[in-house]
C-alpha cells in the first residue's frame, strides 16, 4: 500500500503500515489513497509542527506521487506548516499544479488568482 519512499522518509514504519493494511482490509470500499492520506496526516499530527526538513520531505513525496490528487494534498499540507521553508514555498509558487501554486500564494498572504 505504501511506496518504499514513504518508509525511507519515515512517514510509515512496518508497524504503522501493518495497522493501515488491517484497516484497509476491514473497509474494502475505502480507497488505498484514503489510507495513504490518513497515514500521512497521522505522521504530521504526531509531530504537531513539522520541521523545515520534514516539510521538504512531505513536499517531495507529494511531487513524486503518481496519484496527482494525493500528491497535491501532501504538497499543500507541507505548505500550511509554520515551519515550511522558503525554498519549498518558492518551488510551490512555480509548480505546474494550479492548486499547489494557489496554496503557495495563499500562505504567502497573497490573494489567490
Amino acid at each position: 500500500m505504501f511506496p518504499p519512499s514513504w518508509y525511507a522518509a519515515g512517514l510509515v514504519s512496518a508497524e504503522s503500515a501493518a495497522d493501515f493494511t488491517r484497516y484497509a482490509a476491514a473497509a474494502p470500499d475505502v480507497s488505498a489513497r484514503a489510507w495513504r492520506w490518513a497515514a500521512a496526516r497521522d505522521w504530521a499530527e504526531e509531530r504537531a509542527h513539522l520541521t523545515a526538513d520534514e516539510c521538504r520531505t512531505l513536499f517531495a513525496l507529494g511531487a513524486a506521487d503518481p496519484d496527482a490528487n494525493l500528491g497535491t494534498a501532501l504538497m499543500c499540507a507541507a505548505l500550511y506548516q509554520r515551519g515550511c521553508p522558503a525554498d519549498v514555498r518558492a518551488a510551490a509558487a512555480a509548480h505546474p499544479r494550479l492548486a499547489v501554486r494557489r496554496t503557495a500564494r495563499l500562505v504567502a498572504g497573497e490573494r489567490p488568482a
